[in-house]
C-alpha cells in the first residue's frame, strides 16, 4: 500500500519530495532484508522432551527452542507441526507462526500420557521471515521425536518356573554318564591339569579329562497379544512390565513375542538387561494396536531349532504358565 501511493504520487509529479518518498519505499524490502539476514541465516530450532520415556499418567511436554549462533531476534518463523498419538494414532497437522523469535524461546505442545503408547511430534516446513513478512528462508528442521509412554509395572508375585522345582536338565556335550556332572574323555593338549582325573587315568594308563556338562535351562518367553480397548492393553503392558522386571532381578533372560495384529507377522525380542527392555517396549508401541486383530496363541510357539521353553501368555485378565 505504501508503495502504491509513493507511485501515485511520482505518477501525479506533486512535488519533489515524492520522488525521494517513492525510491525510498521502493528500497525499503531490499533494506528491511539486509538487516533482517544476519538474525535469519543464524536461526536454527531444536526439538525435545523432558526425558527419554515417561510413565503413564505423568505430565510430559514437546518443547520446540530456537537457538541463534549471533544471538540475533527473527521478526517471524512459520512451520508446520504433526501431532502422532500412540499406538498407531492419527497425525494432527497444524500451521503456526510465531511472531518475535529470540534466542531461548521456547514453544510447548502436552503429550498425552493417559495410555501407553508412541506418540511423536515432527516439525517440518520451517522458514523464518525478514521484519517485513515479504522474504523468507528455510531453516534445518529438527529431527523427529518420539516419546514412549511406558507401562506401570505391576508386580506378578513370586516367580515359579518349571526348573524351579528339581534339578535343571543336564545335557553333555558328548555322550553322559548317568547320575554324573560330568563326563570323561581322553585328554585333549590344552586341557586345564586341574581337570584331570588321575584314578581313572592311572587305571587306563592314558591322560583322562572331566569335561563339566552343560545345563540347558527352558528360556522363559512372554507372549502378548496386540489388539483390544486401550484401556485392556494397559493392563496387559503393566503386567508384561511386571514379569519382565522380575525376570530381569532374578538375572534370568527372557524373550517377549508377539504378532502384528493385522498381517500376523511373527516379532520376538531377546531381554536381558534395561536396555534391551526398552528397546522391545518400543518395538511393541510402534506396532498398531487395533480393537480385533491375530493372536499370538494361534501360531506355534517353538520354531526350528528353539531349545526347551516356557511360555507364560499375558493378557489383561491373568497370565497363564505352560510348562
Amino acid at each position: 500500500m505504501a508503495l502504491g501511493c509513493a507511485l501515485l504520487g511520482q505518477l501525479l509529479d506533486v512535488g519533489y519530495l515524492f520522488h525521494y518518498i517513492f525510491y525510498l519505499t521502493l528500497t525499503l524490502p531490499l533494506l528491511g532484508l539486509l538487516v533482517s539476514l544476519p538474525a535469519m541465516l543464524s536461526c536454527r530450532a531444536e526439538l525435545t522432551a523432558p526425558s527419554g520415556q515417561v510413565r503413564r499418567g505423568e505430565e510430559a511436554r514437546w518443547r520446540l527452542t530456537f537457538t541463534s549462533r549471533l544471538a540475533l531476534p527473527a521478526a517471524q518463523v512459520s512451520c508446520r507441526v504433526g501431532l502422532r498419538g500412540g499406538f498407531g494414532g492419527k497425525t494432527v497437522r497444524v500451521r503456526k507462526k510465531i511472531r518475535g523469535v529470540y534466542p531461548g524461546k521456547r514453544i510447548v505442545w502436552s503429550v498425552d500420557t493417559g495410555h501407553c503408547g508412541l506418540p511423536a511430534c515432527r516439525v517440518d516446513r520451517l522458514w523464518v521471515w525478514d521484519c517485513l513478512g515479504l522474504f523468507a528462508l528455510p531453516v534445518p528442521a529438527p529431527a523427529a521425536l518420539a516419546l514412549p509412554v511406558c507401562p506401570i509395572p505391576e508386580p506378578p508375585g513370586p516367580l515359579r518356573l518349571p526348573e524351579d522345582a528339581g534339578a535343571p536338565e543336564a545335557v553333555p556335550r558328548g555322550k553322559s554318564p548317568a547320575g554324573e556332572d560330568y563326563e570323561l574323555r581322553p585328554y585333549r593338549p590344552g586341557d586345564p591339569p586341574r581337570t584331570i582325573h588321575w584314578k581313572m587315568s592311572a587305571k587306563r594308563d592314558e591322560p583322562i579329562t572331566r569335561e563339566l556338562l552343560s545345563v540347558r535351562r527352558p528360556l522363559p518367553v512372554l507372549t502378548i497379544d496386540l489388539f483390544g480397548p486401550p484401556e485392556a492393553l494397559d493392563r496387559t503392558l503393566d503386567r508384561l512390565a511386571g514379569y519382565s522386571q522380575a525376570l530381569l532381578d532374578q538375572e534370568r533372560p527372557h524373550e517377549i513375542r508377539w504378532v502384528h495384529p493385522e498381517t500376523g507377522a511373527a516379532r520376538r525380542r531377546a531381554v536381558s538387561c534395561q536396555r534391551e527392555w526398552l528397546a522391545c517396549l518400543t518395538a511393541i508401541l510402534s506396532d498398531p494396536a487395533p480393537l480385533r486383530g491375530r493372536s499370538i496363541l494361534e501360531s506355534p510357539l517353538a520354531a526350528e531349532g528353539d531349545g526347551p521353553v516356557c511360555p507364560i501368555h499375558i493378557s489383561g485378565e491373568e497370565a497363564s504358565h505352560e510348562a
